[in-house]
């Protein structure tokens, strides 16, 4: 049977759809909004009746096997709920005709469920991330640079409690402490650390349980602290946080809230005030050109969080706002607001752009990126392979540099910098993939801290 008179079906079968306008069917590229058959298929994705096929095509004039008619009329039987009487007779003549081949199918899916149902609650999965960075800093006298090397080992638990209850964890073999509170964020940003930062040994850093409570996803314990979408704010791979999110969706819209203690008692070097008056000032040979001062500011800090998002067709976006709090000091130390937009132009190239404001910033706080991406748009496959160029920028006292995923050129409230980055991915297989990176990283304050650095990276999954 060809597709274009299984679609004519299709239509007929459609509960309401003469009614109703859709949303791109599951972003079919065969599929365009002004062809005959989009809100047909429209509705019958929504309803679960057909699928596609993994390189996001539809393939409408490809005959369809008298197996695969027996499987949509089995899934159309299951919403019949929804029919009219003229459509509930027509489902139930093509069930006659198909019954002994949908027999099979719900004897396989009895038997699957069976197999689920024997199969263990608990998951795993995990990655070692392997990573050599080289850095310059070609405006500094004595042309100072480093090499470093790192590797980060996560592995990540799931255990079903019920239905709508698991808990969750995560080992690593570096994680936040008190007396180093940023000792692995070299990781990302590469400010810091060596191969001496991964002597701190295993441990579990998040643990959490997550259940539905009707429409919402609630979330207690410590958990990744994601907030922007670039993660510009804190880097979310490593950085996690004791409390709450709630997450639902409502009209289109992706709600997620989220609140609770960042930091407890971190020692460290910090900043009194957002100005950058007591800004840690270096000599060119890396020793301190002031004696070091210790702040409580960023020492003990609370977290608050919400963020909408959305996605409709090729464009999806989000807004939000957070803000950081010393709770013993009651003192408001950064509060953003954020915004971010990406636009999935074809299956080969996306562009997308994040815009954010410190408000307690004395002066400058804003912070923006713009992105473009070329290529497999994931790694899902051997293969496969991308080139990102991003460029960032933020002007003085937009960040606080210790909880950044970026590079910077400083640490405590960030100086002007701006940043142009090229990045190469390849997938080796779909669990290992491989990363070349170039960036130049411009201090806007003092062109002497300047500097910038060539990485590779190679990722294992399991």
């Amino acid at each position: 049977m060809k597709k274009p008179f299984f679609l004519a079906f299709a239509a007929a079968l459609a509960f309401g759809v003469g009614s109703t306008t859709f949303a791109a069917p599951a972003n079919f590229v065969d599929v365009p909004a002004k062809h005959w058959s989009y809100d047909a298929v429209s509705y019958l994705v929504q309803a679960g009746i057909i699928d596609g096929y993994g390189d996001n095509t539809f393939r409408g004039d490809k005959t369809i096997t008298r197996y695969e008619m027996a499987e949509i009329v089995y899934k159309a039987m299951q919403n019949q709920s929804k029919a009219n009487i003229a459509q509930k007779a027509l489902i139930d003549k093509l069930g006659a005709e198909y019954a002994l081949e949908m027999n099979k199918i719900d004897k396989l899916d009895t038997r699957l469920t069976k197999v689920e149902q024997n199969q263990s609650g608990i998951k795993f999965s995990g990655s070692l991330l392997v990573q050599q960075k080289w850095k310059s800093m070609d405006n500094v006298q004595t042309k100072k640079g480093s090499n470093t090397e790192q590797s980060w080992f996560r592995m990540n638990g799931t255990a079903k409690v019920d239905e709508n209850t698991s808990i969750g964890m995560r080992l690593v073999n570096i994680a936040p402490t008190k007396d180093n509170f940023r000792a692995a964020n070299a990781i990302a940003a590469g400010t810091q650390g060596n191969s001496s930062s991964n002597t701190y040994g295993a441990e579990v850093d998040r643990f959490f349980a997550t259940t539905k409570l009707g429409a919402v996803k609630a979330t207690l314990g410590r958990q990744a602290l994601a907030l922007d979408k670039e993660d510009i704010l804190v880097d979310s791979a490593f950085f996690s946080y004791d409390g709450a999110k709630l997450a639902w969706d409502w009209n289109g819209l992706s709600f997620d809230v989220k609140h609770g203690r960042f930091a407890r008692d971190v020692r460290g070097y910090a900043f009194d005030n957002m100005s950058g008056d007591t800004a840690l000032k270096f000599k060119d040979d890396g020793t301190l050109e002031t004696p070091a001062t210790y702040s409580s500011a960023f020492s003990n800090v609370d977290v608050d969080s919400i963020t909408i998002a959305s996605k409709s067709g090729k464009l999806n976006w989000n807004v939000g706002a957070a803000s950081f709090r010393n709770w013993k000091m009651n003192q408001n130390l950064t509060k953003y607001y954020y915004t971010y937009a990406g636009w999935q132009f074809n299956d080969k190239f996306s562009m997308a752009a994040e815009y954010g404001k410190n408000q307690e910033a004395t002066e400058g706080g804003a912070f923006g990126t713009v992105k473009a991406v070329y290529g497999a748009q994931s790694l899902s496959k051997k293969g496969n392979q991308n080139f990102t160029v991003q460029y960032w920028e933020n002007q003085k006292n937009a960040l606080y540099t210790a909880y950044t995923s970026i590079d910077t050129v400083d640490e405590g409230v960030s100086d002007a910098v701006k940043t142009l980055d090229f990045s190469y991915r390849y997938a080796f297989s779909k669990n290992m993939t491989a990363k070349l990176q170039h960036a130049t990283i411009t201090d806007k304050t003092d062109n002497k801290n300047s500097y910038s650095f060539w990485k590779t990276q190679f990722i294992y999954k399991f």
